[in-house]
């Protein structure tokens, strides 16, 4: 008896990272409506504000229905717009883009607004999950770009002495279990090696970047972003990851 057996295709890289954009949504890390702190009215919003100083921004839902917002620093009301607007289907990669022009979104659904999300959403352990996956994309490529170039006087050429007799020392005293000396390169040595092997051209901030947000997403208790400035920080890590992969 025999089968035949179709032929099966490994999806692209850009294939993947396509299934990662769409994965993981603003529905999924936003706080939603009913959990919102929120005022019945402009006039009450200063002592809803006074009463929750943990939150920036109060909104203000008039019978069901929101129709402004309360910034407490400024202490000014703003009138909800569609600038204040993300669709709930928007993947949580382009929300980074978009939270880095403004540090909050309310979330409009099929029929109303079912939500929000502000910028420290981001610390979300999806998110941290998806920018793991993008950079684990990155550290792969760079890797396989530079995979035929290594030698130990490659290595210590780019890492410099001090880095390449820490990651041999690392290898040594793994005895058997050490498969290669390329599983204890982090993901900022790989850059860098593949930059200089002119598999791309990255920038040595891009670099630094790159790792500091692997770290984050790698670890629980560590954030991808703890101000406004790391939010743009983390959409230029996305953005020349894209670029990087040939996928922007």
């Amino acid at each position: 008896m025999s089968c035949c057996c179709a032929e099966t295709h490994m999806p692209t890289l850009s294939q993947n990272l396509e299934r990662l954009a769409g994965t993981f949504t603003v529905r999924d890390i936003m706080v939603n409506a009913d959990g919102l702190v929120c005022a019945e009215s402009k006039s009450k919003a200063f002592l809803v504000s006074q009463a929750n100083l943990d939150f920036n921004l109060i909104p203000i839902r008039i019978k069901g229905r929101f129709t402004a917002y309360f910034l407490r620093d400024s202490k000014q009301v703003g009138k909800l717009s569609v600038n204040d607007l993300v669709s709930d289907g928007t993947g949580i990669l382009d929300l980074v883009d978009i939270l880095a022009h403004r540090e909050f979104a309310f979330v409009l659904g099929p029929r109303q607004i079912d939500g929000y999300v502000h910028y420290s959403d981001l610390n979300h352990h999806l998110v941290k999950l998806s920018f793991y996956v993008l950079l684990e994309a990155i550290e792969r490529f760079a890797l396989d770009s530079v995979r035929a170039k290594f030698d130990d006087d490659f290595l210590q050429q780019v890492l410099g002495q001090s880095r390449f007799q820490q990651v041999k020392r690392f290898y040594k005293q793994s005895g058997d279990a050490g498969q290669s000396v390329i599983n204890y390169l982090n993901i900022a040595d790989v850059l860098k090696l593949a930059k200089a092997a002119k598999s791309f051209d990255i920038e040595n901030d891009t670099v630094r970047a790159i790792k500091c947000v692997r770290d984050g997403a790698a670890h629980v208790s560590e954030n991808l972003v703890s101000n406004y400035d790391d939010v743009r920080k983390l959409a230029d890590v996305k953005r020349e990851s894209m670029r990087i992969l040939g996928a922007s």
